[in-house]
């Protein structure tokens, strides 16, 4: 199953701002004072951004069920199976049930059809309600420490449940994330080609492009070793990516911080994959028998792809809360 990153915002990839969209508004009435303008409905390309920001959000603040599922299986399939009593049991968050939930109801009831979206946006729907009442019948369980009460009966009679519906929503979550991926690519497409050329908004969607492009190479890279087909295409990716950057420093006037200091996340992010193809280059990728220890403690691959990989989301997590001029 494809692994959770974090997702870039529209409103930051197109460089736009919503106005004239405040669902806390009430709508005016005879009581509006006279005179005063009533703010113009929201267009359907605002409408677009704000389903497409709902949907982002219920990706980058939920739980990813994968993973939690995997760390169920590994901590407790041993010990739920065995007589032994239990001498712990936790669950995990409901938050990362309700984030998403609340997020796929905001972006659905939204009319702009995102079909790659909304279908598997529904479907998870459908799977996450299966989950909750099973995960609020055991929270109270955990909560008050029922396993020691019981021997951990209701926790070895429930999880079985638990992880099933756990690997539906999972699996949906991923669906979810392969559509999020597509209409990614033609947001920060679309944002790259409509900006002004040499301008922020330019530089800004030519990182998320190009670093994305980067993230995608570096999948085939890692998972050959590093072979020398596809160092080439990765490295042509980064120097693009990098220029994007030089661009970006050189158009922005902002002293905020946030803004700052983002442009050093992002050479970050270049750098970690430079580092890994001159790693690569230099045989470190070249398994040997001697340092299977060595390996199996610490891959190097498995190292570097993840350290890659985070330094991307560290940047998407900038890009998402910073508004840089």
């Amino acid at each position: 199953m494809q692994a959770k990153s974090v997702w870039l915002g529209m409103l930051v990839a197109a460089g736009v701002l919503l106005s004239g969209c405040d669902d806390n508004k009430a709508p005016h009435s005879a009581a509006t004072p006279q005179g005063q303008a009533e703010a113009p409905a929201p267009s359907a390309e605002q409408v677009e951004i704000e389903k497409y920001n709902a949907y982002v959000d219920a990706a980058n603040s939920g739980g990813d069920f994968a993973a939690i599922l995997e760390h169920r299986l590994a901590e407790y399939s041993k010990q739920l199976k065995s007589q032994n009593k239990l001498t712990e049991y936790y669950l995990f968050d409901v938050h990362d049930i309700s984030n998403v939930r609340d997020n796929l109801k905001k972006a659905l009831a939204l009319p702009a059809p995102m079909p790659e979206l909304d279908e598997p946006a529904k479907a998870m729907l459908v799977a996450l309600e299966k989950l909750a009442p099973i995960h609020a019948d055991l929270a109270n369980y955990t909560e008050s420490k029922g396993w020691l009460a019981d021997d951990g009966k209701k926790a070895k009679e429930m999880e079985p449940a638990l992880d099933a519906a756990l690997e539906a929503v999972a699996v949906e979550q991923a669906k979810f994330y392969d559509g999020l991926s597509k209409r990614d690519e033609i947001n920060v497409k679309h944002a790259f080609d409509a900006a002004e050329k040499d301008s922020l908004a330019y530089y800004n969607a030519g990182f998320v492009l190009y670093g994305k492009q980067a993230m995608r190479l570096s999948r085939e890279f890692f998972k050959s070793a590093g072979a020398d087909a596809t160092i080439q295409p990765f490295a042509d990716s980064l120097d693009k990516t990098a220029q994007m950057v030089e661009g970006w420093q050189k158009k922005n006037t902002s002293k905020s911080p946030s803004c700052t200091v983002l442009p050093s996340r992002m050479n970050q992010f270049v750098a970690k994959g430079r580092q890994a193809i001159s790693t690569a280059k230099a045989g470190g990728y070249k398994y040997d028998e001697q340092r299977q220890m060595a390996w199996k403690n610490d891959n190097p691959i498995q190292r570097d792809a993840k350290f890659f990989g985070e330094a991307f989301d560290n940047v998407i997590r900038d890009m998402n809360s910073s508004q840089c001029d």
